[in-house]
């Protein structure tokens, strides 16, 4: 009975040797390297001791190191929508602006033209504005005469990439006569302006017939 416990306390102190060299080399060799782990593995007992370099294993123990920390996993699944963010200083508060243009007319001294284009720039920057006239077929007459007119008046308005400036809070008007004819099949005769601006402007329209003058807002192209 007494060799029984003999030799097992002898045992236990073996193993709690074993333990404290074991604890103490990993924690040495993980001062010494960054995210490798090395060890010695006996394939004879299985045993397996955490070694600072291959120079340490024994003639019947193979050398082997992992990566403390894996590969990425896959991409997990898309999380749900978050809360609705703030309102950005786009969205506006007071004073609220409208504008209403055109908001006269010219009854004399407009060379007996009976419509018009006002580009009005609400901006604090300088806008830089193209007025295209343009036929059914989409052809530009700008500076071209208006049929109808006898060739006294040509329209209006910028071809190719020319622009031309708007300064802040003012108004650019185009002025011109409808002149007759019917528009389709006639790429001389207007029937729709478009016009682009690298600043927020407000654009409307005026034609008159027999001293009746109506007008409108023009509309925003939506992207």
């Amino acid at each position: 009975m007494k060799i029984y416990l003999r030799r097992a306390g002898i045992a236990c102190l073996a193993f709690i040797v074993v333990a404290v060299v074991f604890m103490a080399v990993p924690a040495v060799h993980l001062k010494a390297t960054t995210g490798v782990l090395d060890a010695c593995v006996n394939g004879g007992n299985g045993m397996m001791r955490l070694v600072a370099s291959s120079s340490a294993c024994h003639a019947d123990e193979t050398f082997v190191e992992w990566n403390i920390t894996g590969p990425a996993g896959p991409q997990g699944p898309q999380g749900p929508q978050g809360p609705q963010g703030p309102a950005g200083s786009s969205a506006g508060g007071p004073p609220f602006v409208w504008v209403c243009t055109p908001a006269n007319v010219d009854l004399g001294g407009n060379g007996d033209h009976d419509a018009e284009i006002d580009v009005f720039n609400p901006s604090t920057s300088t806008a830089n504005v193209a007025a295209h006239f343009l036929a059914k077929d989409g052809t530009n007459v700008g500076g071209q005469p208006i049929p109808g007119t006898g060739g006294q008046f040509n329209y209006p308005g910028e071809t190719g990439t020319t622009t031309v400036t708007v300064s802040p809070q003012t108004t650019r008007i185009y002025t011109y006569s409808l002149g007759s004819g019917t528009r389709d099949g006639n790429s001389a005769l207007l029937a729709t302006v478009s016009v682009t601006s690298d600043q927020p402007v407000v654009v409307g329209s005026t034609q008159g017939s027999n001293g009746n003058f109506n007008s409108a807002p023009c509309g925003l192209v939506p992207k």
